[in-house]
């Protein structure tokens, strides 16, 4: 089911403009928390109605290395799409555990040692678990995405195979490949393959308990931003991790280039690739000419924040909405299973 269908003044109405001419938001954040047991977190809950399935979506933001979560609160520019959609949006501070943990940064340097059941990886999975929990929010268990940056981009591409159950969407903003330690020669370089990162993913995927990894990734969808001119993560990485995500999905379903899109930002324009398979748009990738090694909030800057190209939190949640697999009368749950597993099941 396509969701570019919804009312516009559903999606557009809870916006307000300001004396100045900016646009405010009408949510809130919560001070810094604990949430699942680990990870400090602040939450922004949205004041405006759910717009799909009556149920609100949730958007889990990661920092990258030497940043702070408090970076991607203050300047990631979430909130105004989060009223928009009436989503919460959750920002987590990484554990500080692994090898680079003191610099900040997420535990994925273990490469395809990598599991669901320790470290950041665990701790994700504990804070969606938790936020599911609080009938207060009222999330959709088919609605939670995952997006993040540089090191928090890094653990992505080891989430989306990690717990395809869990995300039913990630948004991966110059990271390695599904795989990849880390280390400074394959940031510069891309060492991993197309089919290496295939079979990396499937290794993290067989991780879901009942052997139902490959059943949610058959509803999953992923997507990149790159800037054209970083320099702490090459931009080949972009184009080796869509193939790779395209190599995945492939295998439950043709998919094959179906469009492509030109963004207009104030420094420059970007371009975005995307495939499809039977049943619509699957995999983006987003090359932002001229942006650095950056997160592209679209509004404002800040560290390794860059408002002067797309703005990527309003990009990405709409092609989440617009097709997303899993909600309660669009695409069916894999196999079957219902999306508002139980936390038992997953464990």
């Amino acid at each position: 089911m396509n969701w570019r269908k919804l009312p516009a003044l559903l999606l557009a109405g809870c916006l307000m403009a300001t004396a100045s001419g900016a646009t405010a938001y009408t949510g809130s954040w919560s001070d810094e928390q604990r949430i699942g047991g680990k990870l400090k977190t602040f939450v922004y809950t949205p004041s405006t109605a759910p717009a799909l399935n009556g149920k609100r979506a949730l958007m889990v933001s990661l920092h990258g290395c030497v940043q702070k979560n408090d970076h991607i609160k203050n300047h990631g520019n979430w909130e105004v799409t989060a009223d928009q959609y009436g989503m919460v949006v959750a920002v987590p501070q990484a554990s500080g555990e692994g090898t680079y943990g003191i610099m900040g940064c997420w535990n994925f340097h273990t490469g395809t040692k990598a599991n669901r059941n320790g470290s950041d990886q665990k701790y994700l999975i504990d804070l969606v678990d938790a936020l599911l929990a609080d009938p207060a929010l009222n999330i959709d268990p088919a609605q939670v995405y995952l997006t993040g940056l540089s090191s928090g981009a890094g653990i992505i591409n080891q989430m989306w195979c990690i717990a395809p159950d869990v995300f039913a969407g990630v948004g991966v903003n110059a990271g390695p490949a599904p795989g990849s330690s880390g280390n400074l020669p394959d940031l510069n370089d891309p060492s991993i393959s197309v089919s290496q990162g295939e079979n990396n993913c499937k290794h993290y995927a067989s991780q879901v308990p009942g052997g139902l990894g490959k059943d949610y990734l058959q509803t999953q969808l992923w997507s990149a931003v790159h800037g054209t001119k970083d320099g702490a993560v090459a931009p080949a990485h972009a184009h080796r991790n869509a193939d790779i995500a395209v190599a995945v999905y492939d295998d439950y379903d043709s998919i094959s280039q179906c469009r492509t899109e030109t963004i207009p930002g104030s420094a420059g324009n970007s371009d975005a690739t995307i495939w499809c398979d039977s049943l619509g748009e699957r995999v983006s990738k987003i090359m932002a000419n001229g942006m650095g090694h950056a997160w592209p909030s679209g509004g404002n800057d800040g560290y390794y924040i860059d408002g002067n190209y797309l703005d990527y939190p309003a990009w990405i949640t709409r092609w989440f909405f617009d097709n997303n697999r899993r909600v309660n009368g669009g695409n069916s749950p894999p196999s079957g299973e219902s999306a508002s597993r139980s936390n038992s099941s997953r464990r």
